[in-house]
Formats: structure tokens, C-alpha cells, sequence
């Protein structure tokens, strides 16, 4: 099956998939199901498999408090999308997550396992094209699954929730997005809430604004590069009913990156997140992050 140029662009634009600055990771900045789902006219059949590796790190907690903790986190997403019909695309993602979190008297725990689940379907309400570009939009709604593992150390004690795979929780969610293209350009806009439960240790994260703003510039029909904006929005997470002071707030990140098509069917991406507007609530510190994804069509 040949990739088109509008399907090589649709199928790399991913919105960043730093995770929140929460003491447990609930959701993403950006929409990380663009790049499995692609923005590019979808059609009957389209099976495709997609891999996210994520490098990140976060400090929460001021420099004297005796609770402020650090945290190292590696991720690898697989994910597969199916494509219904040229409107309806479905997707689903499983990640799997190794965390360390330190304290500042430099006590450990390690996590590693499956995270949480999350299943993705989107609608076409809308296309024009081809003769002034092409522009597509629609809507997705989906459900997030506390389908992850619950780490234990070796005296078989449950570790911290800042240490497992995932919260644990139940969520919905629901948004829109809107893609044009037209060679040598391609934009993608996209914004979803995320409506959570209680999850678990009694671990209660607050709902969650994510919006992300992307345009790439293809200076080849197999190379782009990309620029663009993520942010998330969340008031405070509770723990048993008490506020965590150090959670939520606005943050918004600046993203730079180059994607690649490797042969007929494999589409490639590097991209770095650096913080650009940190207006988080109590002291939080998120790291530059990096990312590799990896899109493959049947």
C-alpha cells in the first residue's frame, strides 16, 4: 500500500506527548492519537500500527521540603488504529512505563509495567478540497481504562502511586480537531477534556483542558520538519479529599522536530518538547522531553 504525501504528513503530525506535571502521570499534553489515527483522509480498511517512545523527567516539592520528589520516566506506547470507513477511525493504546521517583533524602522506588489503556474514536464531520488546500475536520470521544499493573517491591508492599505505571482510573473524554493541508504545508489543530474518577491509593486527579497546535513544513516529499505548541490546563489533584499544592496549573510547551518516510509504508519522527510558559500551581518543575515515533499502514 502507497503512502501519499498528505498521509506521510497526517501521519507524523503527533501533538507532544509530554505527561502532566501530576504526581501521577493521567494524561498527556497535546492529542498522541494523531499519529496512529493520521489527519490525512482516512479510508475503508486502513490498518495501522504505531510505536511512541518517551523520555522525560519532573520535580515537584520546593528545594526545602522534605517531600519534594523527582521523577524519571520512560514510556513506550503501542498503539493500533483501524479505519471503519473514510469517517470513522478507531484507535486504541497501550503503554508500558518504568518510573523512578527520588526524594530528597535520596530514598528510591522503582515502578515497570503496563499502564492504562485508552481507546480513541474519531469522526469526519467536514472536508473541502483539493483545489485550496485541504481541509478536514471532526470530532473524537474515547474512554481511558485503569487497565495497569500495580507494582510491588520486594517485601510484596504496594509502592507509592507516584511510582506506579498509571493512576488507575477511569476517564472520558471528548474533543474536536482540524487538519489542512496543501504541499509544502500542513497544519493540525486539535483540544479534548478529560473527565476523571478516582483512581487509585486514594488518589483523586483532577479533569483536564489539552490543546495543541501544529504546523509542518515538507522540504522534500519524504522530509519535514515541525514546530509547535502544546498545552493542558488542570486544577489541583486530591489525595483522600486533601489538595496536593504542588499539581495542576497551565502549562504550555514549545515543540521542534523532523519526520522522515522510510520506504512505502514505515514514517519516522524525533521531536523535542522544552517548557515555554510554566504558570503551574506551587513548585513544579517539568524537564525537557523527548520523543520518538513510529507509524506503519497495512
Amino acid at each position: 500500500m502507497k503512502i501519499s504525501y498528505l498521509s506521510l504528513l497526517g501521519g507524523l503530525t503527533l501533538a507532544a506527548a509530554s505527561s502532566s506535571a501530576l504526581a501521577c502521570s493521567t494524561c498527556k499534553c497535546g492529542d498522541p492519537t494523531i499519529t496512529l489515527l493520521g489527519s490525512e483522509k482516512a479510508f475503508s480498511g486502513r490498518f495501522r500500527l504505531g510505536l511512541d517512545l518517551l523520555w522525560r523527567s519532573e520535580t515537584q516539592g520546593a528545594d526545602n521540603n522534605p517531600r519534594q520528589i523527582t521523577t524519571d520516566e520512560s514510556r513506550a506506547v503501542l498503539g493500533v488504529a483501524y479505519s471503519a470507513s473514510e469517517r470513522l477511525s478507531f484507535a486504541l493504546q497501550m503503554p508500558y512505563v518504568e518510573k523512578t521517583i527520588t526524594r530528597r533524602d535520596f530514598s528510591r522506588e522503582q515502578g515497570r509495567g503496563w499502564g492504562d489503556a485508552e481507546l480513541t474514536a474519531r469522526y469526519r464531520l467536514w472536508k473541502t478540497g483539493p483545489m485550496s488546500g485541504r481541509h478536514i475536520a471532526g470530532l473524537q470521544a474515547g474512554v481511558r481504562a485503569p487497565t495497569g499493573d500495580t507494582v510491588r517491591n520486594n517485601q510484596g508492599q504496594v509502592l507509592n502511586i507516584d511510582a506506579q505505571p498509571d493512576a488507575g482510573a477511569w476517564a472520558g473524554k471528548f474533543g474536536g480537531w482540524y487538519a489542512f493541508h496543501q504541499f509544502p504545508w500542513f497544519v493540525a489543530v486539535s483540544a479534548k477534556y478529560y473527565q476523571f474518577g478516582d483512581a487509585e491509593q486514594g488518589f483523586e486527579p483532577a479533569n483536564v483542558w489539552v490543546a495543541s497546535a501544529s504546523s509542518q513544513y515538507g522540504l522534500t516529499p519524504r522530509f519535514a520538519v515541525e514546530l509547535g505548541l502544546d498545552a493542558r490546563y488542570s486544577a489541583e489533584n486530591r489525595y483522600s479529599g486533601v489538595i496536593d499544592p504542588d499539581s495542576g496549573g497551565t502549562l504550555v510547551v514549545a515543540r521542534i522536530g523532523a519526520s522522515a518516510r522510510l520506504g512505502q509504508e514505515l514514517v519516522t519522527r524525533l521531536a523535542l518538547q522544552l517548557p515555554a510558559v510554566d504558570e503551574l500551581n506551587g513548585d513544579q518543575e517539568e524537564d525537557p522531553t523527548v520523543q520518538v515515533s513510529l507509524a506503519y499502514d497495512f
